[in-house]
């Protein structure tokens, strides 16, 4: 703490700003903590300013010790998240007993925790206690870090997949009858389904995002064969959906994100040919703006964002799989080139937890089964992780919730999947300080 600023009591924070310091005390970054509060990253950075102001702290560490001391969170340990990689991870020490300790017993706690950085350099591998990290195994032997979990009631694949209050939305795609609207949701914490009010307009080869309580899909491939530009929400707490402002071409495998309070999307087959069009959606006006296309025109390549940017990976351009990997900056509406995937791929699942970028199945060129990978963007690296699979797998749905990847339906060996598989993306590690 701050000698030179009083003690503040939490009774002056607010209910939101008491929510993100828990979420500090947890080591979420201000991304996964926007993600988690349907706000945006300037939204949680303007929070934080007046959370540090009003309990007199600096940094981060100093508001996580705070909000432990004063019972806050209901761990007595300080979380460090940890990429789930063969990489050294930065260690973060946490005390055990907080309440009523000395002034010295958080400067040592404060200090021990940049030793720990100094000595996590050192390391060349660490294992998370509470998860067993295994070398590679087969596709009959499933590796400790992915787990099966409830099979997907609905077997389909080209659905959409969002993460919304603890619960996963599986929504339309393509069964073994044909096209659907049929949507399902997920509970992680009991590992159950249920079948939720469909979607009006059933539609396959989408995607799904999520921004102030509204699940997104536009477009899609109908019964028909056509695609559309149909544009549909459906609000999870009033169990309705609704329709906003056409899509400005039809489209359909196109990619998709939100950002900022604003959805992009990307590319995408119009029905007659590939686009490299970028459209931007703002909820609060509901309307659509063009922007910079993308330099590759392709359908089904994956979105992302990692580091404040949005990456377009893979795709097809009616020849072959990409490699392609175009990072886009909305706040400059401008595209540059980064490491290629080793492969081509398109049909993938991709998302980003603790800003890395997993890509999960998809097809190539070769017909082989393709490796999962992640991609560092700070180092524009990309390399294989652990796979639980040695079938095809593709049009899945792939999202973060808190430190896992799920996959989700999907086509498995050319058949609707009901897969539904999770990789802990993120070790916790919870290591005592001793006073």
């Amino acid at each position: 703490m701050r000698k030179d600023l009083p003690m503040r009591v939490t009774t002056e924070l607010t209910e939101r700003e008491r929510e993100i310091l828990r979420l500090i005390a947890s080591g979420t970054s201000n991304k996964d903590i926007a993600s988690q509060l349907f706000i945006s990253v300037n939204t949680v950075k303007v929070h934080l300013r007046n959370i540090f102001a009003k309990i007199g702290v600096t940094s981060r560490t100093e508001a996580a010790l705070y909000a432990i001391r004063e019972g806050l969170t209901q761990s007595s340990d300080l979380l460090a998240l940890v990429p789930a990689t063969q990489e050294s991870p930065a260690i973060i020490p946490a005390p055990v007993e907080t309440k009523n300790k000395p002034n010295s017993f958080w400067i040592a706690a404060l200090i021990t925790v940049l030793l720990a950085g100094v000595v996590a350099l050192m390391v060349r591998t660490t294992r998370a206690p509470s998860i067993a990290v295994a070398s590679p195994a087969s596709a009959a032997t499933p590796l400790p870090r992915w787990q099966a979990r409830a099979d997907l009631p609905t077997a389909r694949g080209g659905l959409a997949v969002a993460v919304y209050e603890n619960q996963i939305y599986a929504i339309g795609g393509e069964t073994s009858q044909g096209v659907t609207g049929v949507m399902e949701q997920y509970d992680v914490a009991s590992d159950t389904w249920i079948k939720l009010t469909p979607k009006p307009l059933p539609v396959a080869d989408i995607n799904a995002a999520v921004i102030g309580g509204q699940i997104y899909i536009p477009g899609g491939r109908l019964a028909s064969g056509r695609v559309t530009d149909v544009f549909e929400s459906y609000d999870p707490r009033r169990g309705q959906w609704e329709r906003h402002a056409p899509l400005p071409v039809a489209l359909s495998g196109y990619a998709l994100v939100a950002f900022e309070g604003k959805l992009y999307v990307f590319g995408g087959w119009d029905g007659q040919k590939f686009l490299a069009s970028v459209y931007e959606y703002d909820p609060g006006q509901d309307k659509w703006s063009k922007r910079t296309p993308m330099p590759t025109a392709r359908d089904f390549a994956g979105a992302a964002i990692a580091g404040g940017k949005i990456y377009v990976i893979g795709g097809y351009d009616g020849k072959e799989a990409l490699t392609v990997n175009e990072e886009y900056l909305p706040e400059r509406d401008t595209w540059s080139q980064r490491a290629p995937l080793p492969a081509g791929r398109y049909a993938l699942g991709m998302a980003s937890v603790a800003d890395i970028i997993y890509v999960v199945g998809g097809e190539g060129n070769t017909g082989s089964s393709l490796p999962p990978l992640q991609y560092l963007h700070q180092q524009d690296q990309w390399q294989e992780f652990e796979s639980p699979f040695s079938q095809h797998w593709s049009h899945l749905g792939l999202v973060p919730f808190q430190t896992q990847l799920y996959g989700v339906g999907g086509w498995w060996n050319d058949t609707p999947a009901t897969q539904n598989l999770s990789y802990q993306a993120i070790y916790t590690i919870l290591i005592p300080v001793i006073p």
